[in-house]
């Protein structure tokens, strides 16, 4: 398997001009990292496809925390991105956790039944959530166009990361049973959001601000190819792993927090620097590993995918795209586009995107009528959350 050096590269400049925020499972930043790494472990046969499209790749990987969590009719799915698989644990020990997680259900419904007799708030379908996706991606390789194949491994990339989190394995995804720091319900903009529980800063704030050295640390081998064909077993496993080193991030935390005497929001946002340096010290060679196991079964879960779906190559995918073409309505004579992109003209986009082109840009052209969302200016498109493509360079 090949790696070039210089992809790597093209990687992290993704990463760090992206922005940065939190998400409900893993930190953007460190989607955007396991993203561009799973690719790096992808065959040759298919790997150059996604790192064409590494930019809408890493956008669909960030989507289900970012327009998703914007979506009120999508919200329902807060829930997809753990599984409580300690739920039944009778004290906060490594042990009742680790002896409860071995018995959780392998069955969805069954877990769902679990959930409500312990009537508990603590939920989650991640496990089966990846089945889902990995099914969705199987398909799209088989019979889906480029669009189809680029989407859905996206997604299924962000539900691979999220399994790297110990807090996603849980019911104390929110540190709430150890005692950690919480500062309540904070919402999205505050000062305190990326620091509001101790998952928020272990696997969103520490990644955004070393996020350049533990993608230097990360080196993807051709060991580490074994494609997933047992999707639902293998997030099973993926998150006890991630399961059974919660008690050294949660007690590094508390640990941090009784030293510096910090007991607000106000008094951390002060000092945190000092506290993510010390965070870093003492978990970040651990955030680094889980941060590697999420790239390593995104990429698997991918490539398994790829084989269980006939192992197309990449002129086989395209050849269903130029087949079934995507229609794309004809400007009106007042929306003529611009003989250039660059040079003004109508501003588009998708609505299962976060980026917004000029109207003939050449990933404007492969957007399907049903899905082409126009904006009255650019300003539009900035105040929904979007950003410019990279490839026709509006404003």
């Amino acid at each position: 398997m090949v790696h070039i050096r210089i992809w790597a590269g093209v990687c992290l400049v993704f990463a760090l001009t992206a922005h940065p925020g939190v998400s409900l499972g893993v930190g953007l930043d460190a989607q955007r990292l396991i993203t561009c790494k799973a690719v790096e472990l992808l065959p040759d046969a298919i790997a150059p496809l996604f790192r064409l499209h590494i930019d809408e790749l890493q956008e669909r990987a960030v989507e289900p925390d970012t327009a998703w969590l914007r979506d009120k009719t999508l919200r329902d799915r807060l829930t997809w991105h753990r599984t409580a698989m300690d739920i039944e644990a009778d004290e906060q020990t490594l042990q009742a956790r680790m002896s409860a997680a071995r018995g959780f259900p392998y069955d969805r419904a069954a877990a769902k039944r679990l959930y409500g007799r312990m009537g508990k708030r603590a939920s989650g379908e991640l496990i089966w959530v990846i089945e889902d996706y990995f099914t969705q991606l199987t398909e799209a390789f088989r019979d889906g166009q480029e669009s189809d194949v680029i989407r859905t491994a996206g997604y299924l990339m962000h539900f691979a990361a999220d399994t790297s989190s110990p807090f996603n394995a849980s019911a104390n995804h929110e540190g709430k049973l150890t005692g950690n720091l919480h500062l309540g319900r904070v919402t999205l903009g505050h000062p305190h959001y990326a620091h509001r529980t101790v998952a928020a800063r272990f696997a969103g704030e520490l990644v955004r601000r070393n996020r350049s050295r533990y993608d230097d640390s990360i080196t993807m081998s051709s060991g580490d190819y074994d494609p997933v064909n047992e999707p639902a077993g293998r997030a099973r496993a993926a998150l006890l792993v991630s399961l059974s080193v919660l008690d050294q991030v949660t007690a590094a935390d508390a640990e941090l927090i009784r030293l510096m005497n910090v007991g607000t929001g106000e008094e951390l946002l002060a000092r945190a620097d000092e506290y993510y340096q010390l965070l870093d010290e003492r978990c970040g060679a651990l955030c680094v590993e889980r941060l590697r196991d999420g790239a390593v079964f995104a990429g698997n879960l991918v490539a398994g995918a790829w084989i269980a779906g006939g192992q197309p190559s990449i002129d086989q995918i395209r050849a269903r795209t130029t087949a079934q073409p995507q229609e794309v309505p004809e400007p009106t004579v007042s929306q003529a586009a611009p003989a250039e992109p660059g040079d003004g003209g109508p501003i588009v986009g998708s609505s299962h995107s976060m980026v917004y082109h000029y109207y003939n840009c050449v990933h404007a052209k492969k957007i399907a009528a049903e899905n082409l969302v126009e904006f009255k200016s650019v300003e539009e498109a900035k105040a929904q959350g979007r950003r410019p493509c990279r490839v026709c360079r509006p404003p």
